[in-house]
């Protein structure tokens, strides 16, 4: 629970609070959030999860499980594909420009030319 300590202490100072407010915001003593900073007493689930909510990181990285506050989260569409949230926006996108029906009318001839064009305007891009 080292990391968690650190973590949370870090997480605290650099959302700008001090302690008695997260205390107020998690329900609990000043001196039991001190305690979880100091690593001499460890919240319930329900306060992990509570803090994870209050600054807006992964419980996972509260616990030192992942070094990511925010990782992406994936969905998985079939057995062989996953998307993340950016993904399905994009794909949103694509759909409500009719992009995507077109591409999938010939899926495979397309999606290898809107790579090439992708390409090439990136290309472009890093030239300028």
């Amino acid at each position: 629970m080292h990391k968690f300590s650190e973590r949370l202490k870090d997480l605290r100072i650099d959302n700008g609070y001090r302690q008695d407010e997260i205390a107020k915001q998690l329900n609990v003593t000043t001196s039991g959030y001190g305690y979880y900073e100091q690593g001499r007493n460890e919240p319930s689930l329900e306060t992990v999860k509570n803090i994870a909510n209050t600054f807006k990181v992964s419980t996972d990285y509260l616990l030192g499980l992942i070094d990511t506050p925010n990782p992406p989260i994936y969905y998985s569409i079939t057995e062989d594909l996953s998307l993340n949230e950016s993904e399905i926006l994009t794909l949103k996108k694509m759909k409500k420009l009719n992009l995507l029906s077109e591409i999938s009318q010939q899926p495979n001839e397309n999606a290898e030319r809107l790579y090439r064009y992708w390409k090439f305007i990136k290309s472009e891009h890093n030239d300028n």
